[in-house]
Formats: structure tokens, C-alpha cells, sequence
């Protein structure tokens, strides 16, 4: 049976006197299903949006309108188009529960229509800018909250679409070098060398640090090396960890069945495993910050 996986996000409505992100969920509710469209060079839309008790259950889709795939008998190998109209597309849909109690947004983890996807989607239908913080296991959000003395930052970026908006000058800068070589992708790594009781700045890695929760799309691998300490209180001893900001995000994974003949995941399915992976993690989701 296909796995079905999901990342937990904390949503943020930016801006000053800005509503709750629940506000922003019912308004989109209240639209017509023509109105949670969105046209242009990269169409999607919100196909559903049910709300109950705190709890906001819906479903989007990314729709392909170009290079659609053919259709292969594999009995013989016969081929042929998809009867798909100019004014149609394919859905690559996903699933996603926000629980209001908890402030978090739990996302199908799908290749074509990822978190940040959504995010932008809800953006501009709400009408409010919006941001998505990824949320750590909590082993790994335990260790980086001890790390009192960091000695090594690595990260690799991709260049964005569109510099645009980018949280940090830092990053720009870096994107800039890239362009200048006509490259793709950039890797960085920044040490105190051999020295000794000396550590990287705290203040510049927590601004990294919240440019990589609000805007992952360019990083393609972000980790950070230091003195974990092991208890509170000055005989608190200490050793040094990396905490891996891609491979120790929390996810959670359950069996769904497809059913029909698009061989989807089953939509009562999908809602059950979301659940089931909020109501698994609800404690420490409750705390994370």
C-alpha cells in the first residue's frame, strides 16, 4: 500500500494589525469555487475547504496545463493523447488540516505541489502575506535550543525564480555570485577554524535560521555544528552536534489506499492520516516555538 507523508508547518500572518491565519481560511471557505482559482503562468486551486471545531480540513491542486503525459496500454504498448480540453489541465492535488487550537498547518509532502506552493496559493487568495516555519523533531529543536557555542554553518542554496522578497541581504549576495558564473546552485560553509572558545555569531545564525524557516525553497541542504549542552547550570557539561535542518524536520508517514480510476489517494483516507499525525505529535507541537 503507497506511503502517505506529511511535514507540520507553523503558519504567521505577516504584516501589522494582521488577522488570525483561521480568519484568512474562512474567508477562502466563503469563496466560490470559481473564485479559489488561480490563472496564469502557474495555475492552482483550493478544491475544497471544510471547516469544523477549530479544524480546517482541505484539499488543493497545482494544475498542469503543459507537457501532459500520454497514455500506454501495457498490454501492447499502444499509445494515445489524454481528451483533455485548451481550458483543462491535470491536478496534482494535495491534502492539508490546520488545527487552530495548536497554530499548526499539517501538509501532504508531495514532489509537484509542496508546502511553499501552498503557501503562495493561500497568499493570494486571502489577500495576506503568509509564512510557513517549518517545524523540527524535537530532538533536533532540544539540541539546537542547548547550542551555546556554534563552530560550523553549511548550507547550499539554489537560485530563486524571482530575488525578490529574499529575507536576508546575505543570501542575495549570494545569489548574485551565482548569477555572475551563470551558475545553479551555490554551496557555503563558514567556521571558526581551529580556534578555540570562539563562536559564530548567534544573532546571524538565528536571522539564517528564520530565513530558512520562512523561505526553504533555496536551500538544499542547511546544517549547523556546535557545543550541545547536556543539562542547565554552570558544572553542565557539553559536546558538539549537528543538527541537519532538512533531514530532522518532523514528518509523519501512514499507509493510504488509492481508489478510482485516477488511482488517487482516497480522500477519507487522507483526512484520517492527518489527523492521526496531529493528534500523535499534538503535545510538543503545542509547545514548539
Amino acid at each position: 500500500m503507497p506511503r502517505f507523508s506529511v511535514e507540520f508547518y507553523r503558519p504567521e500572518v505577516l504584516g501589522d494589525r494582521a488577522p488570525a491565519f483561521a480568519t484568512i481560511l474562512q474567508r477562502i471557505a466563503g469563496l466560490e469555487a470559481v473564485q479559489r482559482i488561480r490563472r496564469g503562468a502557474d495555475p492552482a486551486a483550493v478544491l475544497s475547504l471544510m471547516h469544523q471545531n477549530g479544524e480546517f480540513l482541505g484539499e488543493a491542486a497545482r494544475i498542469r496545463m503543459d507537457d501532459l503525459p500520454s497514455v500506454i496500454d501495457i498490454a501492447n504498448g499502444n499509445r494515445h493523447d489524454l481528451d483533455v480540453l485548451d481550458h483543462e489541465g491535470l491536478g496534482e492535488e494535495i491534502h492539508f488540516l490546520y488545527d487552530s487550537e495548536i497554530n499548526v498547518i499539517a501538509v501532504q509532502n508531495r514532489l509537484h505541489f509542496r508546502a511553499s506552493a501552498l503557501e503562495r496559493l493561500l497568499s493570494e487568495l486571502g489577500g495576506d502575506s503568509l509564512d510557513f516555519q517549518i517545524i523540527l523533531t524535537e530532538d533536533a529543536f532540544t539540541r539546537f535550543e542547548r547550542m551555546d557555542f556554534v563552530s560550523k554553518i553549511n548550507f547550499k542554496l539554489a537560485r530563486p525564480r524571482d530575488l525578490q522578497g529574499q529575507p536576508l541581504p546575505a543570501l542575495n549576495r549570494v545569489f548574485r555570485e551565482i548569477d555572475e558564473f551563470d551558475g545553479v546552485e551555490a554551496k557555503l560553509e563558514i567556521t571558526i577554524g581551529r580556534r578555540r572558545n570562539r563562536s559564530l555569531s548567534l544573532a546571524a545564525i538565528g536571522r539564517l535560521v528564520a530565513a530558512y524557516r520562512g523561505r526553504r525553497e533555496p536551500f538544499k541542504s542547511f546544517s549547523i555544528t556546535g557545543m550541545v549542552r547536556e543539562e542547565d547550570g554552570p558544572e553542565a557539561t557539553a559536546h558538539n552536534e549537528t543538527v541537519d535542518f532538512i533531514k530532522e524536520r518532523l514528518c509523519y508517514t501512514q499507509e493510504v489506499e488509492r481508489r478510482g480510476r485516477g488511482r488517487r489517494f482516497d480522500t477519507e483516507g487522507c483526512r484520517v492520516a492527518l489527523r492521526r499525525a496531529i493528534r500523535e505529535h499534538r503535545e510538543y507541537l503545542r509547545r514548539y516555538r
